[in-house]
């Protein structure tokens, strides 16, 4: 998903906003079924991405389809139209998400396994997360089956990869460097 500089501020303000008026969770609630919303249903992505359509039908469309959201998400969908920023709809519920989170202080976590976890393997991951970070953390399990066994996990921008795919390339690796051969 592309980003912009105005979309982070929308959405920063957003979050000001919503906590002035104490109704984050409201508004979270908002920006999660509009990403989920466009995550569905691409034609939306492409009715607002368009720039063939106007905007005052881009808006009255998001209006019409988000008519159960608050007052709020309505009035961001007005300010974006009156600012010809309509189509960073998406990208700002994307960031609100993610500001939110840092507000609450949750963070996300990734492991992608080769087969999918259960639900022990889950809570021992997020358990020792929540040792090593201090914070409550939301995990999503990927499944990759090329990682032959073990797991990566990913928390931010930091990785820690122990599968087994990673540990042969390694070998490789180590067996390329200490001969003259190479093995394909």
């Amino acid at each position: 998903m592309k980003t912009s500089r105005a979309a982070i501020r929308y959405a920063k303000a957003l979050v000001l906003e919503s906590v002035e008026k104490n109704s984050l969770e409201q508004t979270f609630n908002d920006m999660d079924s509009v990403l989920n919303t466009f995550k569905e249903n691409s034609e939306l992505s492409q009715l607002i991405e368009s720039r063939v359509i106007k905007n005052s039908i881009k808006s009255n469309s998001l209006l019409l389809v988000f008519k159960e959201m608050s007052t709020l998400t309505k009035s961001l969908i007005r300010v974006l139209d009156q600012n010809n920023r309509i189509n960073l709809f998406e990208i700002i519920a994307y960031k609100f998400i993610e500001l939110y989170k840092q507000h609450k202080g949750i963070q996300s976590a990734t492991v992608t396994s080769a087969v999918p976890l259960n639900k022990e393997m889950e809570d021992q991951i997020l358990d020792t997360i929540s040792k090593l970070t201090s914070k409550k953390t939301t995990l999503l399990n990927k499944v990759d089956s090329s990682l032959i066994g073990g797991f990566v996990l990913r928390l931010g921008d930091i990785e820690y990869n122990a599968s087994f795919k990673n540990k042969l390339k390694n070998i490789k690796q180590e067996f390329n460097k200490n001969t003259n051969l190479s093995i394909s």
